[in-house]
This record gives structure tokens, sequence and C-alpha cells, in this order.
């Protein structure tokens, strides 16, 4: 049975994916023992009426999805020098994984091949 996903299950959703940082905080001491990470899944699981680990981890895929071309298009806003006309998502759960998630996906510096030789 698929959970009913509405936008107030989402954010309940994303609040406890963001107490669980041994899911998502790659610097967190156990990030890589897998069952840490699922028993993180689990306690989510049992907190969201007990939607299964694969489709948690499904709708934060899909999330994901929509929030990692949001940031990058904000990021290359300010980064343009766009001043007062930065990029501001209005997706209702860019606020949120913003505030958890945004300091593990860095802007890439692109480097110029094709500086002038002397």
């Amino acid at each position: 049975m698929q959970a009913d996903w509405s936008n107030e299950s989402i954010i309940k959703f994303l609040e406890l994916y963001e107490t669980e940082k041994v899911i998502w905080d790659p610097k967190h001491k156990n990030h890589k023992l897998k069952h840490k990470v699922h028993d993180s899944w689990k306690k989510i699981s049992l907190s969201m009426d007990n939607i299964s680990i694969e489709e948690l981890k499904a709708k934060k895929k899909s999330l994901m999805a929509t929030f990692r071309p949001l940031l990058k298009k904000k990021r290359a806003s300010i980064k343009s020098g766009a001043g007062t006309d930065v990029y501001q998502p209005i997706w209702f759960a860019y606020e949120i994984m913003e505030r958890f998630l945004g300091k593990n996906y860095e802007v890439e510096e692109t480097i110029n091949t094709e500086d002038e030789v002397s």
C-alpha cells in the first residue's frame, strides 16, 4: 500500500529525515555503517505509520531530484552577481531541505581551459 504523500506528510518526513544526520550527512561518524543508517530509516518508518523503508527512500530520491536543480539555479543566480535579483525557489519543500542539505552540495567551480597562452 502506497502512502498518501500530502505536503504535510512530506514536511513531516523531511523533519524526521533532518533529525537522522547519520543518513544524509557524509561527515557523520556513522554514515558508512549500514546498520546505523538502517536503524535511522527504521525510526523514520515507525514515526511515519510504518511506511516501508523502500518507499521512504524512493520519496527521498524524488524530493532530491526536485531539490538539486533548484539549489543549483539559486546558487548560479547568486554567483552571477544578480544582486537583488537572486532566484528564490517557491517549491514548498525547498527551504526545509536547503536548511540542512544545502551545505552538502557545494557549488563546483569551473576551470577556464581556454586561458591565453603566451
